[in-house]
């Protein structure tokens, strides 16, 4: 199947114009036009929207985690009467759902039909994949974007000319963010990023993410959740999140985290466990990693308990270390292959100008680690969430909440 893929993309070409998927074979004016919408005008177009249904999509179908997460648990604790949905790639990950909520198989024929009559789209990640069947919005429904990323610093969307290179994933990421009625932002900083990168989003709202209000809390009874699901209590906990690579998803590199972990013994004190957390695009394409002080909380569903819980994390270009900076624990950068990432992703400014100590080696990580200046730290913290116009306070899920709350009042108000 693969080799007739690669055959048929030498020899056609694929886009997108409107509602037609159009395939030319290449050097010939042969064309064959498609309708790819066809099917939601036959079964969906006419269904109707209704108001106090809101559907949450946790990155194309995943656990219960994100900024989803805390939204939908803000809107229970305040009794808000809602038909509310889940999406879900695989039942299993349903673990943590609050009874009443409503879970559905991603990209089902009936994933389609509730996205076709839910008053609210309320998601963390490009709906590319509806829209690639013919998912269209309708002027009553309202579509909220909250990202899952952060102060991040690799390149997204079309900020990215490696994606932009994919003309028809190009097409319907446009039309994404045309639909978007809100952005959810938590600085200044990722403001500008949702207005370059989702071509001149508007209705950015500088609300914080919902995600993050965990780090305002006391994060003790999570650690201690945690802990004990791995069998680790009484451990320090060293967090690794490396991201995905574009063209090689098979490709995680594993540091060597016996001498990591010796080094954080040196330098802070106390026995560590090097947990690592793969990214959910590699996941299901890798074998899971076992060894002494070494466990795999993959598996976990929502990785902001799981920031929660650690002491310090180790990233390479993962946004989720610019979210655990919050919590002013250490955080450090692991970028073996800055120039190779840089020249493929692209990065939205020098690894160096984070707050984190940055290794461009595994040698050099050991030795960053033991010469942590924990004051020195501090201080590129404070100062960096200063220079990013950082907005997180904690009461972010409160604010998404109200929004929904108000929106779904003025509709009401408007069919009266």
């Amino acid at each position: 199947m693969s080799r007739l893929r690669t055959l048929a993309k030498k020899c056609i070409d694929y886009t997108i114009e409107g509602e037609e998927k159009v395939y030319r074979l290449k050097h010939t004016p042969f064309a064959v036009r498609k309708v790819f919408t066809k099917n939601y005008h036959k079964h969906y177009e006419n269904l109707p929207v209704q108001k106090n249904k809101i559907i949450f999509d946790n990155y194309k179908g995943g656990g219960f985690g994100c900024n989803c997460k805390y939204v939908l648990l803000e809107l229970l604790r305040q009794k808000v009467e809602a038909d509310y949905v889940w999406m879900l790639r695989n039942p299993s990950e349903a673990e943590g759902l609050p009874k009443g909520v409503r879970t559905v198989s991603y990209g089902s024929r009936q994933a389609m039909e509730e996205y076709a009559t839910a008053g609210f789209w309320v998601n963390n990640f490009q709906m590319t994949y509806y829209l690639n069947h013919g998912l269209l919005k309708k002027p009553e429904q309202c579509y909220i974007q909250m990202w899952h990323g952060s102060f991040g610093i690799k390149k997204i969307e079309a900020d990215c000319n490696f994606l932009n290179e994919n003309q028809p994933w190009h097409v319907l990421a446009r039309k994404n963010a045309a639909y978007t009625d809100y952005w959810i932002s938590n600085s200044a900083f990722e403001t500008q990023v949702y207005k370059d990168a989702f071509w001149g989003a508007e209705n950015i709202l500088e609300y914080g993410h919902p995600r993050n209000d965990i780090f305002f809390k006391d994060m003790k009874p999570v650690g201690q959740s945690v802990r004990r699901r791995y069998g680790i209590e009484g451990k320090r906990v060293l967090l690794y999140v490396p991201t995905f690579r574009d063209l090689d998803e098979h490709r995680v590199l594993l540091p060597d985290y016996e001498s990591v972990l010796e080094s954080l013994k040196k330098r802070f004190g106390g026995e560590w466990i090097f947990a690592v957390r793969n990214h959910p695009r590699v996941a299901e394409k890798i074998e899971k990693v076992s060894g002494k002080s070494l466990v795999d909380v993959t598996d976990y569903p929502d990785i902001q308990e799981l920031l929660a819980a650690a002491d310090a994390v180790l990233t390479d270009y993962s946004s989720a270390v610019f979210d655990f900076v919050l919590t002013g624990k250490p955080g450090f950068l692991l970028v073996e292959d800055y120039e190779e990432y840089e020249n493929l992703r692209g990065l939205y400014y020098p690894p160096e100008e984070s707050p984190f100590p940055v290794a461009r080696s595994r040698e050099q990580l050991c030795s960053l680690i033991e010469q942590f200046d924990e004051n020195r730290y501090r201080e590129d913290v404070q100062r960096f969430l200063r220079e990013k116009g950082s907005v997180e306070d904690g009461s972010a899920s409160e604010k998404v909440a109200a929004l929904i709350q108000k929106t779904m009042e003025r509709k009401e108000k408007s069919n009266d």
